[in-house]
């Protein structure tokens, strides 16, 4: 049984750089709505992308809008690398999801061809934009 198993540690690293890893690809991922990356850190994506955006619908569901503004940006801020990214987020993608009444699964992952150096399996990730 292989429960409260977290994706994050089977990319191999130290886990201060492993978490630094997946909020790089994040910040990637938000700038150009697609990276394509191997297998493990696509999953380790998904799952912390997923996590991260219902985190904001939720924050963004509050009572008071001026708390859940404030609560949205210190958690924007404290994930994502870049500033651009993280007006991204707030200015486009966020409305777009909250139109759409999201909860759940805001990226996907579409499996590719291999890489010819090493023959690792290629993959899509992708921010749903419907």
């Amino acid at each position: 049984m292989r429960h409260k198993h977290k994706r994050v540690l089977e990319l191999n690293t130290w886990i201060h750089k492993t978490r630094t890893v997946v909020r790089n690809l994040l910040t990637s991922l938000i700038l150009s709505w697609k990276i394509e990356t191997t297998s493990k850190r696509s999953k380790a994506l998904k799952s912390f992308a997923d996590s991260f955006f219902s985190r904001l619908v939720r924050l963004s569901r509050l009572d008071d809008a001026g708390a859940a503004t404030r609560e949205i940006n210190k958690h924007v801020e404290q994930t994502l690398f870049n500033d651009k990214a993280g007006k991204k987020v707030i200015n486009e993608i966020l409305p777009k999801f909250l139109d759409n009444k999201f909860t759940t699964s805001f990226v996907t992952n579409y499996k590719l061809w291999f890489r010819k150096w090493d023959w690792a399996e290629k993959i899509l990730v992708s921010l749903i934009d419907e």
